[in-house]
């Protein structure tokens, strides 16, 4: 990613770890939201319930936390760590669902480098690299099963699009839609040329 950036805008991406003991350095980075998000758990409140009337005070209320967990960090002592912010004997926290642990496949597959062979040969100057998703995927469902899952969405969007996503107004253009159709198509020919080739040898 920092080869996309200007020398002033990359310095310190080489080594996050050092870099985010420098106090500018960590301010910037976590300007951005989402840097922000990929090296810290995040929390929204996104569900609200209590009386089903104005006039009727409820015998009980309660709100939703949507976690988003990093990897290495325990559910449990993220739920410790809201009951210490509350601070309230009559507040319950409690871990809704099973936690969905994070988990990865790794950068070096075959079906990995095919992403980047397209891109490459389409001349598009786009970088592939990994990167910690911040939203939910379907691929944690399948890593679980024991195989490769990548999420790969081949449509460029600016920042006013992104900050829609789950949001007011979502959407994509048109333009992107009849992209990413091209692109997943092209992607899925390419694999399937090279798996009869390889076949036939």
């Amino acid at each position: 990613m920092a080869s996309l950036m200007s020398p002033e805008e990359s310095a310190g991406y080489d080594d996050l770890t050092r870099a985010s003991a420098i106090p500018e350095f960590r301010d910037r980075f976590l300007a951005n939201r989402q840097w922000a998000a990929m090296v810290r758990t995040t929390f929204a409140m996104t569900m609200l319930r209590g009386s089903e009337k104005s006039n009727v005070i409820p015998p009980e209320a309660s709100a939703q936390l949507d976690c988003r967990m990093l990897a290495g960090d325990d559910p449990e002592e993220i739920a410790a760590w809201v009951r210490g912010v509350i601070a309230d004997e009559h507040v319950q926290v409690t871990i809704a669902r099973e936690p969905k642990i994070p988990n990865l496949s790794p950068p070096d597959t075959e079906l990995y480098k095919a992403t980047g062979r397209r891109d490459a040969a389409a001349g598009s100057g786009v970088v592939v690299a990994p990167m910690i998703l911040v939203a939910f995927t379907d691929c944690w469902v399948f890593r679980r099963c024991g195989l490769h899952a990548y999420g790969f969405s081949p449509f460029v969007i600016d920042e006013s699009e992104l900050q829609r996503i789950h949001g007011n107004d979502e959407r994509i253009s048109l333009e992107n839609l009849r992209e990413g159709v091209r692109v997943y198509t092209e992607m899925l020919e390419g694999r399937w040329r090279a798996h009869r080739l390889a076949a036939r040898r």
